[in-house]
């Protein structure tokens, strides 16, 4: 039952060293006499302790020699309660809250816990019955603490297929708390859950209409204006909620990935320079460090990979735009270790394979490239046919004529791949006979198939897309018909 355990890594932000170490030796004693005496405080700090130091059997024990001497101690009961639930053992957690309730009947913690396990076991309407209890009794708790009670409600509902009651139970809540963002997001879930999302924009316009300055409700209508594809509608909700407050983070969060989805890198990185409240939001400086990658721009981006440094062990993105600042910046061989290391911990990152062969391209390393290549069709074939397009561009621009002919002639194979490889060979054709004859056919297959032949045209001519101001006027005006389809 007593673990080894040692205490030299924990971080002892709030209490006292010396109080710790005092209340170790008292517990390893325990191991061979029970009549030890700990106070309340000092069963509380050594729960904690090994609460934060991951020792749950040490946790465990320290909290039964509690109710062995304080027997009917409510916030004891709750502590060994959550150590079984967090170890799964929802029967047992149970029997231990049901005690506790029966010792504080009106303890709004004890009903909340009971119905969290019952939801765990699927016993839905028991919950039910303990949610409705945790609410009744929850008067005097703060706003947070009835806020989870709500959700945790409405996600039973849901999990029940009961949207309906969910939401109404959710509308309740925002009476009362009118400024909460996760009750919102709640809500936001029992219509996604429900697939109900042409409701979803009524009902957040119908909350605007009531209170026009609510930037939650802007937010969550621009959410359900992108999940049913109306993009500009979205980015005008976006833009209300931070004209609403502009501490909406998130609104201005979701504006910059649209526009940067768009291409409009500019108008995104603006907006996730607006995302930033302390320094705990990095993900932003990674955001915004694609978005200048985007713009060819390797020295600025490296600048807010530098900010975003706490996520490098986290993100294997962090890496990937690091090699690629390098390799935007024409300094290969630099990049190449980044691209290596992403690849190196997940060998299903393609992009971190392309920027590894794109490396061995700039640096004339064609035995390399080809090397990978051989390999892949040995163990991973699929990978090069989802992939066929990006191999073709590196055998393109690297004159490896043969492989090229080779993985053009495995894709003519494929009918359903019949369009797409036209695409590519009209781009090509441009590239190496450059007339307004061969512009137009590219045009043409831009109005049937946009996505596609932009990808095409990055890929195999990017003179073209970044260069030819005739070609991004064009590029221009069909991204507008496409967004407001």
């Amino acid at each position: 039952m007593f673990d080894n355990f040692d205490d030299s890594d924990l971080p002892m932000d709030d209490y006292n060293q010396r109080d710790i170490e005092d209340s170790l030796i008292k517990f390893k004693q325990l191991s061979t006499d029970q009549s030890i005496f700990f106070s309340e405080d000092e069963i509380e700090l050594l729960s904690y302790h090994f609460f934060l130091t991951n020792k749950p059997k040490n946790q465990l024990a320290i909290i039964n020699h509690g109710l062995y001497l304080f027997p009917n101690k409510v916030d004891f009961l709750i502590e060994k309660a959550t150590i079984f639930s967090i170890s799964h053992d929802f029967q047992d957690a149970l029997d231990v809250i049901r005690h506790a309730k029966s010792l504080e009947p009106y303890n709004c913690l004890t009903h909340k816990m009971e119905a969290e396990l019952l939801t765990d076991m699927e016993l839905y309407d028991e919950a039910e019955a303990s949610f409705i209890l945790a609410l009744e009794y929850s008067e005097y708790e703060d706003e947070e603490f009835i806020v989870d009670i709500y959700v945790n409600y409405a996600q039973l509902l849901s999990q029940s297929n009961n949207v309906a009651k969910a939401t109404r139970l959710i509308e309740k809540a925002i009476r009362k708390y009118p400024k909460d963002e996760q009750l919102y997001n709640q809500l936001s879930l029992n219509f996604i859950s429900g697939a109900q999302y042409d409701e979803a924009v009524e009902y957040f316009k119908s909350r605007i209409d009531i209170d026009p300055y609510s930037h939650l409700a802007w937010f969550h209508l621009g959410r359900f204006y992108e999940l049913t594809n109306k993009q500009s509608l979205a980015l005008s909700a976006y833009e209300y909620s931070g004209l609403a407050n502009k501490n909406s983070k998130n609104a201005f969060f979701s504006m910059g990935s649209l526009y940067e989805s768009k291409g409009d890198y500019d108008k995104a990185i603006e907006n996730y320079k607006q995302c930033f409240k302390d320094n705990t939001d990095l993900y932003p400086h990674i955001c915004i460090a694609r978005c200048y990658l985007a713009l060819e721009n390797g020295h600025s981006a490296r600048l807010y990979l530098k900010n975003a440094k706490g996520l490098e062990d986290m993100l294997p993105e962090y890496n990937y735009l690091l090699g690629f600042s390098y390799l935007t910046d024409k300094q290969p061989l630099i990049a190449l270790p980044y691209f290596k290391k992403v690849y190196k911990d997940d060998s299903e990152d393609f992009s971190a394979l392309k920027g590894i062969l794109t490396c061995y391209s700039e640096l004339e390393r064609y035995d390399d490239i080809a090397h990978h290549y051989e390999s892949l069709k040995k163990d991973s074939k699929d990978i090069i046919l989802t992939n066929w397009k990006d191999f073709a561009s590196i055998f393109y621009h690297s004159e490896m004529d043969e492989l090229l002919d080779e993985i053009l002639e495995d894709v003519r194979k494929d009918k359903e791949l019949a369009e797409e490889l036209q695409v590519v060979l009209s781009v090509i054709k441009y590239d190496q006979e450059p007339s307004e004859k061969n512009k137009e056919t590219i045009i043409s297959h831009l109005i049937h198939n946009f996505d596609d032949s932009i990808e095409s045209v990055k890929l195999f001519c990017p003179e073209l897309y970044y260069d030819d101001e005739e070609f991004k006027k064009l590029i221009k005006i069909y991204q507008s018909d496409k967004d407001e389809q």
